[in-house]
Parts: C-alpha cells; sequence; structure tokens
C-alpha cells in the first residue's frame, strides 16, 4: 500500500506573532517498497514533512494514511505506539534519539517499549550492533561518549531493532565518512531489495539519490514542486540548479561533452557505459 498525502499543511506556533506555515497543502503518493528522496533547499518543509509519517508532528490541515493508519487534523491519531513501530524515523541530529546512560540500553528502550522481556531486548541489541559497523564491546559503553558518526550509527540501529515495515532517513549520513556513509547506505539498500522496506530519503547528496533512489519529490517554500522518477530527474541539471542544488559529477561531465558536441545518451548514468559510447566518437 502506498502512502497517501492528501492536502497537507502545517503551521508553526498558529495564533502568535512567530507563525509559520511550513507546509501548503501537499499532495503525494509515495511507493511502497522503493526508494524515493526528499530533497529541496535547507526551509523548503522536508523535516516537517516526515515528521508528519509517524505522528511526532500532527497535520494543521489534511491527511496522511500511512502502513495502514489514517493521521487526520483535527482527530487525535488512534494507536501511535503501533504507527511508531512500524514507521521508524532517523533524525537528523543523532543526539536528539540518545538518551540511556548504555548504548545496549538505548537500543533496547524500543522493544522493551513494544513488549519484550529485558532479556529478549538485550538479545535484540546485541544482534543489531553489528549490522550498524559496531562491535558489541559498544554496548556497555555511553553513547554519549561517541563521535558524531558513531552516534549516527547507534541512533540508526535503535530504529531498526523494532524491524519496521517504512524506513524515514533524515540525512542518514551525515557525520560519516566516505566508506561509513557508503556502508550505511548499503544496509539500507539491503533492506530494501531483501525486505522490500520502503525507504524515504532526505538528503543533500545527489550522488546518493542519483545511486540509490527510485523516485524524487521536490519541495520548494512548503508545497512539491517535482515528483519524478529518478533518471528523469537527472536528465534536467537545471531543476537541480533552479533549486540550488549541484548535480552530480558524472551529470556535470554529460553536460560538458554535450557542449563540446558529443552525442550523449540521455539515459547513461554509468561512467563505464559513458566512455563506451565516446569510444565511437573519438577520432
Amino acid at each position: 500500500m502506498s502512502i497517501e498525502i492528501k492536502n497537507l499543511e502545517h503551521v508553526y506556533s498558529a495564533g502568535t506573532p512567530f507563525e509559520h506555515k511550513a507546509l501548503n497543502g501537499i499532495n503525494l503518493s509515495i511507493p511502497e517498497g522503493k526508494v524515493t528522496a526528499v530533497i529541496g533547499q535547507t526551509g523548503s518543509g522536508k523535516s516537517t514533512l516526515v515528521q508528519h509519517l509517524n505522528g511526532l508532528l500532527l497535520p494543521t490541515a489534511g491527511s496522511v494514511d500511512i502502513a495502514g493508519h489514517h493521521i487526520e487534523s483535527g482527530s487525535k491519531p488512534k494507536n501511535l505506539k503501533s504507527l511508531r513501530k512500524d514507521v521508524g524515523l532517523v533524525f537528523q541530529f543523532p543526539e536528539y534519539q540518545l538518551f540511556e546512560e548504555t548504548i545496549e540500553k538505548d537500543i533496547a528502550f524500543g522493544p522493551k517499549n513494544f513488549g519484550d522481556t529485558p532479556e529478549q531486548a538485550a538479545e535484540k541489541a546485541k544482534n543489531i550492533i553489528t549490522k550498524v559497523g559496531l562491535d558489541e564491546s559498544y554496548l556497555d559503553r555511553s553513547p554519549f561518549e561517541l563521535s558524531g558518526g558513531q552516534k549516527r550509527r547507534v541512533a540508526i540501529a535503535g530504529i531498526l531493532v523494532q524491524d519496521p515495515s517504512i524506513l524515514v532517513l533524515d540525512e542518514p549520513a551525515a557525520g560519516l565518512d566516505p566508506q561509513g556513509a557508503q556502508e550505511m547506505m548499503s544496509l539500507f539498500m539491503n533492506l530494501n531489495k531483501e525486505q522490500n522496506k520502503t525507504i524515504i530519503l532526505v538528503s543533500h547528496d545527489m550522488e546518493h539519490v542519483l545511486k540509490y533512489c527510485d523516485e524524487v519529490v521536490v519541495l520548494e517554500n512548503g508545497n512539491v514542486k517535482i515528483q519524478t522518477d529518478v533518471k528523469e530527474f537527472f536528465k534536467h541539471p537545471e531543476w537541480m540548479r533552479d533549486i540550488g542544488i549541484n548535480p552530480p559529477g558524472i551529470v556535470q561531465l554529460k553536460e560538458q561533452l554535450t557542449a563540446k558536441g558529443y552525442d550523449i545518451d540521455p539515459d547513461i548514468f554509468d561512467l563505464e557505459e559513458l566512455a563506451g559510447q565516446l569510444k565511437g566518437q573519438v577520432a
């Protein structure tokens, strides 16, 4: 079942001098089992939008249907606990999700909250920690002693341990070195391919969007500016520049080659394929 967002509006600090309308009647259908990127400039409404997907923020107007749950303005959501098990949200700043005295307790908090015994929750924490690239020796450490990248891994482990059907990732590779970012993105893609988990990725990294995503949603000033499949999106570098985002390297290279008179297939986004096409054109 797809995620259906209808006429969604959100106003911060309504009725005060600080009132700000962050979402302006958004309508979106996000496909099940796919990886969808949500991009846009800072302040475009990305984080506000995704925080509606597990009930952290509630609509000022409109509705969200997700994972069998219905959230509508003007009514109190039912089964929020179940919703937050089905829809795992990893914040842009992982320290917001870390609060226990040890990493084991932090990761085990969710399973215990959903009914596992302390022993079951501890076993799940032990099993999941290695999935995010940390060994079991970390379990007894304080999360507040970790580097930013390690905090990010622990925060992600705390979501994955609940086995959500939908993962909402707000800049999940931020704070990680290039190898760590690749490992984390590979983990998410394996969950998508092997377990059919729906993934919604908020990202400024167009290399990641091109490599890993199926669809792209562009937000601008609280509105949906573009929704299309990833290849169509990257055929239009002007769309990225229009919202102040640099296209990925291969798109820029294709632009330069086209400007020099080479005939470039717009559907090619792989360097080896691009090199193969150029061979026949180089004297």
